[in-house]
């Protein structure tokens, strides 16, 4: 599990790399700071339509509280 979890993060550090440098290719005439914001704002929309995207039923989306865990998280260790 560990494994798989440092895997995630070393291809979406490698892929907002990525992002970033051929962002900065394409508008070499705009700063840093600019292309910064961009790969920024790209991410952060990104990562509310995925947060959006997992939630079950809109009506309440932190329901059913106090739910059992499950499996993965009973065999986390």
């Amino acid at each position: 599990m560990e494994d798989q979890v440092r895997n995630v993060v070393v291809l979406g550090v490698i892929s907002w790399s990525t992002a970033f440098l051929v962002i900065r290719k394409i508008l070499s005439n705009r700063s840093f700071g600019f292309c910064n914001r961009l790969v920024s704002t790209a991410h952060a929309t990104l990562a509310v339509t995925l947060a959006s995207l997992s939630v079950e039923d809109w009506s309440c989306p932190v329901c059913p509280v106090a739910s059992k865990s499950s499996p993965k998280q009973v065999n986390r260790q």
